[in-house]
């Protein structure tokens, strides 16, 4: 049996920076990840209807006393 050819070199290179803006409806687990994406993104990241509940808030906690603003 023949082996399949080896897979080709992918080569990449670096993109501009992403903007736009995304309107989802509020949720748990999207409140978390925007909150966490939102944290290591360079600039600053606006969201609106973030879901408050005690888990969410804890993660806006944790968030914080790594460093990071939040108002």
């Amino acid at each position: 049996m023949n082996s399949p050819p080896p897979p080709s070199q992918l080569m990449s290179e670096a993109s501009p920076p992403l903007q736009g803006s995304v309107a989802l409806p509020g949720d748990k687990s999207i409140s978390h990840r925007a909150m966490i994406l939102g944290s290591i993104a360079q600039g600053v990241t606006e969201t609106e209807i973030l879901l408050e509940g005690e888990d969410v808030l804890a993660t806006k906690s944790a968030m914080m006393a790594m460093g990071v603003e939040i108002e």
